[in-house]
């Protein structure tokens, strides 16, 4: 798998998985995965990506210390350069509310 082919679903579980194993260790909130992100997940762990799975159910009984978590999440070398690529693609993006504080502070230096 090459990142070009990465399809936008991917990507975008590949932004939420990275920031999980920077905050959370790789633990993953079902609650904010749809099956879309799942599939995703398999499809990159069936690339040799990343590995995932869901978290023994024994360790979800109360009382559960996995603080909303229902799945983990592992990164090989890819899974940290498709997800650093990605990270600075979308920081290059400005939003319009961006462009109009850059031309006020502008504005503003130039009084």
């Amino acid at each position: 798998m090459t990142f070009e082919n990465l399809t936008k679903a991917q990507q975008s579980v590949l932004l939420y998985a990275e920031s999980c194993m920077v905050d959370r260790s790789g633990l993953l909130e079902g609650i904010r995965m749809n099956q879309e992100d799942l599939d995703a997940l398999k499809a990159l762990q069936a690339e040799g990506v990343l590995t995932y799975g869901r978290i023994p159910s024994v360790l979800l009984e109360p009382p559960n210390r996995m603080g909303g978590a229902t799945h983990w999440v592992s990164f090989t070398d890819a899974a940290w350069e498709f997800a650093h690529t990605l990270r600075r693609e979308r920081g290059t993006r400005v939003s319009q509310k961006r462009l109009d504080i850059d031309a006020l502070v502008a504005e503003r230096l130039n009084v």
